[in-house]
């Protein structure tokens, strides 16, 4: 996860750096939430290929993985999003 910004102190590139950080973060995560996806669909064709039972936890420990990562958007997003508020309420243009 990027390090978060204080924006009551932040300079202006500081901002745009972080905001950037936040965004590819976020963007990564997004892939990794889809090869999460694709692994499970991947493992239950496989398994209805192969006439055997689709292994249940796989998908459990997806799910799991895409709860954290989820999450994980999100606490960068409204991190971000406080820092933003604190930098417009102390910095003036």
């Amino acid at each position: 996860m990027p390090m978060p910004v204080d924006g009551a102190v932040a300079s202006a590139d500081q901002m745009r750096s972080a905001m950037a950080d936040a965004r590819n973060f976020i963007a990564q995560a997004g892939v990794y939430q889809e090869c999460l996806v694709k692994e499970v669909d991947d493992a239950k064709s496989q398994a209805a290929s192969a006439g055997q039972p689709f292994e249940a936890s796989v998908e459990s420990v997806a799910r799991a993985k895409l709860d954290v990562s989820k999450k994980a958007q999100e606490k960068v997003g409204a991190t971000l999003n406080n820092a933003m508020a604190a930098y417009k309420n102390n910095h003036t243009n």
